[in-house]
């Protein structure tokens, strides 16, 4: 099986059926819980207060969930309108942008209190 990164960008790769059977496949569920966790675990964020976390690339919000049962409020960006499409299906809790981070943001800076983007693990734009 081909990389999806190497058969067409992503927001032409992911179009409806990819995006559903990409959140349906338990290991990509598996993994993206996995690096969830793991990303927050190094965001390192107080406990016990309520974070504001950027989602970057969220597609089909299966970090998302994992955020609101942690107890986060989160947005998510993704430049995949298939991937946003199941989200909204899914009914995440975040607010969902179509977005080309390749363009900028068009969030004020000092919006959130962390990011996460998978795979590519987190930045923290709070300064400590």
């Amino acid at each position: 099986m081909s990389r999806p990164e190497l058969q067409a960008p992503p927001e032409i790769y992911y179009g409806d059926i990819e995006a559903k059977k990409y959140t349906q496949n338990t290991r990509n569920q598996q993994i993206q819980a996995d690096m969830t966790y793991r990303a927050l675990e190094l965001l390192n964020l107080p406990p016990e207060e309520p974070a504001f976390l950027l989602d970057i690339g969220c597609g089909s919000g299966l970090s998302g969930e994992i955020l609101d049962e942690e107890g986060y409020i989160w947005t998510g960006v993704d430049i995949a309108p298939s991937m946003l499409e199941v989200a909204l299906e899914r009914e995440v809790e975040g607010d969902l942008f179509l977005q080309d981070i390749g363009q900028g943001f068009g969030f004020r800076p000092g919006s959130f209190d962390g990011a996460i983007r998978y795979v590519e693990a987190l930045l923290n734009v709070k300064s400590h």
